[in-house]
């Protein structure tokens, strides 16, 4: 009898796929988000799976970015869960935690090293992350793309009373773009340049997996909504076909802002909680110079 893999076996086997063809130097597994379907009743088949999700960081010696290569590749190879993956060179990675990097030393500190060229290394170990200016950075990166974004829902608006809905679109696009943007600085401390709004939204699922459902896990009629944003980065500006009702534009500036509204909430908690953990810091460190002088 044929033996059925596990998601994770089929995980660990793809690994070694994309390992042999990019040939990194190290890929991190930072986070694994498992989503389950589960029916039963009289009149519907049994129904018991599981998806995961997984959240790489790719490291390669050269510098220059092959991200979206990657991305591609495992979007068009992996049909197991879905994959998230962050590609940057060597360089990139020593001046991160040179920088005081949150993001890059929490992933080095703590992340899973899934792979490495040199298998004689199992993990690494960088100088500890200083809390004491993330809340800060967080704080002003935030407010910089909140008020982008809500620049864009004004003009979005403002295109919707004049009747350039293809237009409309585009600017939402944007808002949902710079909201994501803003979460992932503000949870990840990571400086994301991703344009796609399904591999933002992804992304956004490391710290909050509830975060991609606000608009893909509703209504087919929802989901169809979303498309049509997601599309509107290029069809908007380069494709004559592209086309946007007043009804589904309408439709979509109510759902953008109220995701605007609650990236502004998720933010603000995660700046107090950031703003919390340096206090706490800071005491610590006043206590050990007592103690050692």
């Amino acid at each position: 009898m044929k033996r059925e893999f596990t998601q994770k076996e089929h995980f660990d086997d793809f690994i070694e796929v994309l390992a042999e063809r990019f040939e990194p130097l190290y890929i991190y597994c930072f986070g694994t988000a498992a989503q389950s379907n589960k029916k039963t009743g009289c009149f519907i088949d049994h129904v018991d799976e599981e998806t995961n999700r997984y959240f790489l960081l790719m490291i390669t010696e050269s510098s220059t970015r092959i991200e979206h290569e990657v991305q591609n590749y495992v979007n068009d190879h992996f049909h197991h869960g879905t994959i998230t993956a962050l590609v940057h060179g060597k360089e990139t990675l020593i001046e991160a935690v040179r920088a005081n990097s949150k993001f890059f030393i929490t992933v080095a500190n703590n992340a899973e090293l899934i792979y490495s060229k040199d298998s004689t290394i199992k993990s690494f170990q960088v100088p500890a992350f200083i809390p004491t200016q993330a809340a800060i950075k967080a704080k002003k990166h935030h407010n910089h793309r909140q008020m982008l974004a809500t620049g864009f829902l004004e003009s979005a608006l403002e295109c919707i009373h004049k009747g350039k809905h293809n237009l409309a679109a585009f600017m939402l696009h944007q808002v949902v773009e710079q909201s994501c943007i803003a979460l992932i600085r503000v949870h990840l401390a990571y400086r994301s340049d991703i344009h796609n709004l399904y591999r933002l939204l992804r992304l956004c699922d490391s710290f909050s997996p509830a975060i991609s459902g606000f608009f893909l896990d509703e209504s087919e009629e929802g989901r169809r909504l979303f498309d049509i944003l997601a599309k509107s980065y290029s069809g908007a500006r380069y494709k004559d076909d592209f086309c946007v009702g007043p009804a589904d534009a309408t439709r979509m500036y109510y759902q953008v802002a109220a995701f605007l509204r609650l990236t502004t909430a998720l933010c603000n908690d995660k700046i107090e909680s950031l703003a919390i953990e340096a206090e706490v810091y800071k005491q610590l460190q006043k206590e050990r110079e007592v103690v050692y002088g």
